[in-house]
């Protein structure tokens, strides 16, 4: 199993965090996730045999979210727009 951690745009509420937790739990290969509004980040829990962090974020998507870019040093790596 892996831990993945995705930063979020887009949610409004705490309604929209459940919203988007369900979204995610009804993955395949999916055992557990959840959403924290106040971080806009999501905690998925899955068998990356199974699905991909691309699906998963493909899952985001579908909800009517959307993933945060990047930003350079966030989580001690680069965001990849600088070339360092």
């Amino acid at each position: 199993m892996q831990i993945g951690m995705l930063k979020l745009a887009g949610l409004k509420n705490e309604n929209c965090a459940g919203v988007l937790a369900q979204a995610l739990k009804a993955v395949n290969g999916v055992s557990n996730a959840s959403v924290s509004f106040g971080d806009s980040k999501a905690t998925v829990t899955y068998d990356e045999e199974i699905v991909s962090t691309q699906r998963l974020q493909v899952a985001v998507q579908d909800a009517g979210y959307s993933i945060a870019k990047p930003v350079h040093g966030e989580d001690s790596a680069c965001c990849g727009g600088c070339g360092g």
